[in-house]
């Protein structure tokens, strides 16, 4: 899986434009709740966006997946779109003890056979803690994240001897509000707008960013024999390639082909891939400066590697790295975040850096594995490869999740 922790938090208002899924559905949401704290000095919005990101549990708990009648391999039925917006209601101190009340509202992406059941009934019923400092039960957490810092990502409150976790006082109930939003219709991908001349002539830019899974010190690590797997791909498509960096935990190959359209017309592609640390905690600066790149000229770029619970591709946190990220508001761009729940840290923070209709923005809304990552990859690849198709996006959707043997990842396409 891909996490690391949390190092940044939004609270803003956000646009919507809308997003299209062959397995998942937006919904508009909102709901009061009440929690007591002992942090006295904390800002309340702050704490109440502590409070509300234990969402992210409860969503992705086994089941509730399962009473929605959804297949068990799937991991969770949805995800709240960050930021979200906040309001304050009350905010007491009594004898160290401060109760802090509050409303939220925003956007959620729902697994479509739970949207269709929330959305009929309005109202969905479920519990949220209510005494925060001392929500957290190891037992019922991931194995592998368990500290308190990861709980509200992790924790299942329907696991065997957990129930404590859905009562008061520990927990009280939340009656969360859901409503539809307009439909979105299928458009077209635009890929031949991405190959065509996209403000550098007749070259078609892909960056791919791999991330390690665990240690780049593992020559077995699942990140870099994605990565390797990838090149050796490229290779029998026929793609001609150039070292461009041979250290061992951040090498660049840069591989280069030319495709015919029906027309005659050359297109040069470009397929320029990095293996690095993407961990936001990581001193060196060569994935940051090499992000920077991609953003700013690249025609697709593909991340494929750990959210890091939002962080990872924080731009503030990058551009401290790198240098400040200057968008080109005139080129079409595609951007592939193949990282645990990306819908929710991602699509607001770069939706906010382009102008209308020069954007589609690729998210996942649940977790995202790593075995996962060259099936989907390769089938995206052969589209963007085919100089004489232009896709529908539902068609690219349906088959990126095809490949994921039953499961889905709540993929979807954002566009402005």
């Amino acid at each position: 899986m891909k996490f690391v922790l949390l190092l940044s938090m939004l609270f803003a208002s956000q646009s919507f434009a809308g997003i299209l899924s062959v397995s998942s559905k937006e919904v508009r949401f909102n709901y009061k709740a009440e929690f007591q704290t002992s942090q006295t000095e904390e800002d309340a919005v702050n704490l109440s966006y502590s409070h509300a990101q234990h969402l992210f549990g409860y969503l992705q708990s086994p089941s509730v997946t399962g009473s929605f009648g959804i297949d068990s391999q799937t991991l969770g039925i949805g995800a709240p779109k960050m930021p979200l917006n906040f309001q304050i209601i009350s905010d007491k101190k009594t004898k160290g003890v401060r109760t802090i009340s509050y409303k939220v509202s925003g956007l959620m992406i729902l697994n479509k056979l739970a949207e269709a059941q929330l959305t009929e009934q309005k109202e969905w019923h479920i519990t949220l803690p209510y005494d925060l400092d001392n929500f957290y039960a190891e037992k019922c957490t991931d194995e592998h994240y368990s500290s308190f810092g990861d709980f509200w990502y992790f924790y299942d409150p329907f696991r065997k001897g957990c129930g404590f976790l859905q009562q008061e006082p520990m927990a009280k109930q939340v009656v969360v509000k859901i409503a539809p939003v307009a439909k979105v219709e299928d458009t077209s991908a635009h890929f031949a707008d991405l190959r065509g001349d996209n403000g550098n002539g007749d070259l078609f830019d892909i960056a791919t960013i791999n991330g390690f899974s665990d240690s780049a010190k593992d020559s077995e690590d699942i990140g870099r024999q994605n990565w390797e797997e990838g090149n050796e791909w490229l290779r029998s498509l026929g793609f001609q390639e150039r070292m461009v960096a041979k250290y061992q935990n951040r090498p660049v190959i840069e591989f280069t082909k030319d495709l015919k359209k029906a027309d005659g017309k050359i297109i040069k592609v470009r397929v320029t891939r990095l293996l690095a640390e993407t961990g936001i905690e990581y001193k060196n600066v060569t994935f940051a400066k090499f992000f920077k790149n991609a953003l700013e000229k690249a025609d697709v770029v593909i991340y494929e590697g750990h959210s890091g619970l939002g962080g990872n591709l924080d731009i503030p946190a990058l551009e401290e790295k790198a240098g400040k990220i200057t968008f080109d508001p005139k080129k079409r761009q595609l951007f592939f975040f193949d990282s645990c729940s990306s819908y929710s840290y991602y699509l607001s923070t770069f939706e906010a850096q382009k102008s209308k209709g020069k954007i589609d923005i690729l998210t996942q809304g649940l977790q995202s594995y790593f075995w996962a990552e060259l099936p989907s990859l390769k089938v995206l690849f052969m589209y963007l490869l085919s100089p004489n198709k232009d896709p529908q996006w539902s068609e690219v959707l349906r088959a990126m999740e095809k490949v994921l043997e039953g499961q889905t990842q709540m993929l979807s396409v954002g566009s402005i």
